[in-house]
């Protein structure tokens, strides 16, 4: 069958996310700009104007059941070669084998999965299917040591080496540069943190997290006046981060000023929206990532393997990391406020070697 692409980019797109939005925008970007791929399709939910490199048309609603798998498959066919595109894209055995038979539809020698993450997997039968993707898929670069012993582990014999997360590409594009602004407030993200692959929470676990949210932001007001800014990093209907900020908002006393900013599709924009806080306080993985990319002094909340990973592939010290669950209002406030007063210190790793790591991916 002719041709007609060059790749097919495959990954969470078009889910109001803005860590998937990173992992699509840099990808394309060094699928043209690295790769010299030209013609490309990508996969995903909604429709995402790109004048820079075209914009991407939402798959149909399905009309009947394994339409979409069709599709899939049609343009799997269609290209020469598969790109599995950032985060943790490999999930239950359904999922894993499907993925599979995209690569036998395309070049599997040239087929790469980049920035990915590797976590528990659900069953055995996962596990053995994720050990036969790897060993099949031309090039995996992983993005932290945690993803790379267990690839190691199940397929030691497969083309995968430590990279990074792709977001650093966000520096390379010559035009969208970061703007040099005055800094000024504290930037909170919080998120659910779901329980299993489907989403579901503890309840009182979420109950527990935002009154401690509620009174870290109330005490650290008290103690600088620093305007509160709260963003979302997801605006899912129902996964969003919106839903966890307005519980937040309705708590916290009137007189302290906060400021909600809503899911945001451009990550550029978010990028630079990171480069005017004094600090940041996150949950999610990409608002860490973008707060570092930005130069901006975080503290990462930590309700996933991943974001700990990130701290210590980075460098983050110890007294800015904060388990989730156990997170002490007293403890993030002293912290936060001693960094914002003297100064924080800084994670090891240099923006500019990340930028190295991150193109290992594209080699």
């Amino acid at each position: 069958m002719f041709k007609k692409f060059n790749a097919y980019l495959m990954g969470y797109y078009g889910m109001n996310n803005t860590g998937d939005d990173v992992l699509l925008y840099t990808s394309r970007w060094a699928i043209h700009h690295l790769l010299g791929y030209q013609r490309h399709l990508v996969s995903s939910t909604s429709s995402i104007s790109c004048p820079e490199f075209g914009d991407i048309l939402a798959f149909p609603s399905a009309k009947f059941r394994g339409h979409h798998r069709l599709l899939h498959y049609r343009n799997a066919l269609l290209s020469e070669n598969i790109i599995f595109g950032g985060g943790s894209v490999l999930h239950s055995e359904k999922d894993i084998q499907f993925k599979r038979h995209l690569i036998t539809l395309t070049n599997g020698k040239s087929s790469r999965c980049v920035g990915l993450g590797i976590e528990a997997f659900e069953s055995i039968k996962a596990e053995k299917a994720c050990a036969k993707f790897l060993s099949e898929c031309g090039f995996i670069g992983v993005r932290d040591a945690n993803s790379l012993e267990i690839a190691k582990a199940i397929a030691p014999m497969a083309n995968v080496k430590l990279t990074f997360d792709l977001a650093p590409l966000l520096l390379c594009h010559q035009s969208n540069r970061l703007v040099a602004i005055e800094r000024k407030g504290v930037m909170f993200n919080f998120c659910q943190q779901a329980v299993d692959a489907f989403g579901h929470t503890n309840v009182d676990n979420e109950h527990r997290r935002i009154k401690t949210a509620i009174e870290a932001i109330e005490k650290i007001w008290q103690q600088t006046h620093e305007d509160v800014y709260l963003l979302d990093f997801n605006g899912h209907p129902v996964f969003g981060d919106f839903h966890v900020h307005q519980q937040i908002i309705l708590g916290l006393p009137d007189y302290i000023p906060v400021v909600h900013i809503p899911y945001d599709p451009n990550p550029f924009r978010v990028l630079q929206r990171m480069a005017r806080f004094k600090a940041t306080v996150s949950m999610r993985l990409h608002a860490a990532i973008m707060s570092y990319l930005a130069n901006t002094p975080s503290i990462s909340i930590i309700y996933h393997t991943k974001c700990k990973s990130w701290c210590e592939q980075v460098g983050v010290p110890e007294q800015y990391q904060f388990d989730a669950v156990e997170l002490c209002p007293k403890t993030l406030t002293d912290t936060l406020t001693k960094g914002l007063s003297i100064g924080f210190s800084l994670p090891t790793m240099k923006t500019d070697e990340a930028i190295k790591a991150t193109l290992l991916n594209w080699r």
